[in-house]
């Protein structure tokens, strides 16, 4: 049998493999299959972001265009498992995709956040309440979690490209550069978890913003929930697709078997792009600016405004430091 005629499938040069591209012959049958259900979930982003103008989702809808063509390019490789163009556009999309899912993420907890805690409309911060933030959006750094994606999206695109070239070094530095880049986005989503989402969740599970008792029908914590999950899965993914850089060539069982990229790398980013669809951010926002509306037409004005969001009583500054009525 000649080397190339199964795996491991790469370019060989003077009878020797360079490098190895796949341990298998990709399956045609399973990159159309989650090319298909990508897509499908991508299109519902793209209807919403347009009907809700939610701005923020920018990122996560190109990081769906990434899972599209990265399946595309896994198709493609099942016949041209030696050729080096499909198999480095898949590895550099499919790497890229969650970094800008993630970017929506971050900023879909700020945008949540700052809804529940402040409305819609926050009044213009006077000199006092500058110096004193929102005590939950303090540990919220979201400039920083965007700057760690960015980050993360400049070292996978350089790991993945270096491979090229088909030196060891080369295909060393790739490996070392992916992990880090790998690192970067464990080390944001960790910190966001533990911090910034879950921290913000368990506080307004014990005090509900003055929204949520306005209109308990409304699935409020749902959608930390479901950024919660969403982080999580994007942990579990980082962390097998680290394994499987780790490993090398050489058969290693991650690297040596596709069902770990479809359960832990497809099917993750799938339940995070279809959880953000059942509980789409801008819907809950909306919903929070439609509760406004309503208390300011009973109430008139800012009064009714406030009512909404202080429940009787009067904020200190921007603070959440609340007297005389309802804690939001």
């Amino acid at each position: 049998m000649a080397l190339n005629d199964g795996p491991p499938f790469g370019p060989v040069v003077n009878g020797t493999m360079v490098i190895v591209f796949w341990e298998y012959r990709p399956s045609n049958v399973a990159a159309y299959l989650f090319l298909g259900l990508f897509a499908a979930a991508t299109l519902g982003h793209l209807i919403y972001l347009i009907w809700f103008r939610a701005w923020t989702f920018i990122p996560f809808l190109l990081g769906g265009i990434c899972q599209i063509f990265g399946y595309l390019e896994r198709a493609a490789a099942h016949n041209h498992p030696t050729t080096l163009g499909p198999w480095i556009l898949q590895n550099m999309l499919l790497l890229v995709s969650p970094p800008l899912l993630a970017a929506t993420l971050y900023l879909s907890q700020h945008q949540i956040t700052r809804a529940l805690l402040h409305g819609t409309n926050p009044p213009t911060p006077t000199k006092r309440s500058r110096s004193c933030c929102l005590t939950c959006l303090r540990p919220t750094p979201t400039k920083t979690y965007i700057l760690v994606d960015l980050l993360s999206i400049f070292t996978q695109l350089l790991g993945t490209i270096l491979p090229a070239s088909g030196t060891p070094s080369a295909i060393h530095l790739s490996k070392t550069i992916i992990l880090t880049g790998l690192a970067l986005q464990l080390a944001a989503l960790g910190v966001f978890m533990g911090v910034s989402c879950g921290r913000t969740h368990a506080r307004l599970r014990r005090a509900p913003a003055r929204a949520m008792v306005a209109d308990p029908g409304v699935n409020w914590l749902g959608y930390f929930v479901v950024m919660e999950v969403a982080a999580g899965m994007m942990v579990v993914r980082s962390v097998v697709r680290g394994v499987e850089f780790l490993e090398g060539g050489g058969g290693g069982v991650v690297r040596g078997h596709e069902v770990f990229v479809y359960v832990f790398d497809g099917v993750a980013m799938l339940v995070v792009m279809v959880g953000f669809l059942v509980l789409y951010p801008a819907r809950l926002v909306r919903e929070v600016g439609r509760l406004e509306e309503r208390e300011k037409g009973r109430g008139g004005g800012e009064g009714g405004r406030g009512a909404l969001l202080s429940g009787g009583g009067r904020w200190e500054g921007m603070g959440r430091e609340w007297v005389g009525g309802l804690t939001a």
